[in-house]
């Protein structure tokens, strides 16, 4: 990864920005040195679920003043590097890596519910386990365990039994129901979000150090289950710690934060 190519003049910074601002997102860093015709926080050899748990370590590590420090831009941009060359999986690999996000016992959602609701969340992860696997269970199946979750979730509203991170976790189960019959991207798109606002209710103040392991986590699963070789540590780290040391001060240095 090309340090020095991406950080000048660019400050990585929390949230979306126009181009020509001289902030952008790890994302926006990765989809540049990636050669996206269009800078986006979606480069479109990353894949989307991946790109979204990075964005979230991205804004999560900002400062008070939104921008990263040299340290954590290192952290947030070698979080992204390693989303290159995820995007071209088969549907059998999105579901079973869905199966772990939401009931791996390393990070898996289920963590957060109990009762009904973990059940429930654990009966679709096993859909997505079988549908990984090439055995896609019937439509009714399917239907089935979404109106189990939903039940649950509306349990919660009337007598809570979950707390927020618990019900958060409910919506990514039942929302991944709909990727068996929809784009998958699309509906990704909610699943991820869901299971990214669970875990960061759940961590509280710890929320960047916790969404951080979890990214790493969620991008192996992704690449082991696609059959994709982990980024060597070489690949992200190889330049030396002065000469990284140097790009990311000059990449702090770079710009004069805008007025807000």
């Amino acid at each position: 990864m090309d340090l020095d190519r991406i950080m000048h003049p660019l400050r990585l910074a929390r949230g979306s920005h126009q181009p020509g601002s001289g902030k952008g997102c790890a994302m926006n860093a990765i989809s540049y040195i990636s050669g996206d015709p269009e800078i986006t926080d979606f480069p479109e050899r990353s894949a989307r679920p991946l790109a979204a748990f990075v964005q979230s370590c991205n804004d999560l590590l900002a400062g008070p003043d939104g921008y990263l420090s040299p340290e954590n831009s290192l952290l947030a941009l070698e979080l992204g590097w390693e989303t290159v060359g995820t995007a071209d999986v088969a549907d059998t690999v999105i579901h079973a890596w869905v199966a772990e996000l939401l009931a791996s016992p390393a990070w898996g959602l289920v963590r957060y519910a109990k009762d009904a609701a973990a059940k429930a969340i654990f009966d679709i992860a096993e859909l997505h386990r079988e549908a990984g696997s090439g055995d896609m269970p019937p439509i009714s199946a399917w239907d089935a365990a979404d109106c189990s979750a939903r039940a649950a979730a509306l349990a919660f509203a009337v007598s809570p039994t979950l707390d927020a991170a618990g019900l958060y976790a409910l919506r990514a189960s039942y929302q991944s129901t709909a990727v068996v019959n929809a784009d998958n991207w699309v509906k990704l798109d909610a699943v991820t979000g869901y299971a990214l606002r669970a875990h960061e209710l759940a961590a509280g103040e710890f929320a960047a150090p916790h969404i951080v392991t979890l990214t790493r986590r969620a991008i192996r699963s992704w690449r082991r289950l696609a059959g994709l070789a982990n980024p060597s540590e070489a690949s992200a780290r190889q330049a030396d710690q002065p000469g990284r040391a140097a790009a990311a001060g000059a990449a702090d240095q770079a710009s004069t934060p805008d007025s807000r």
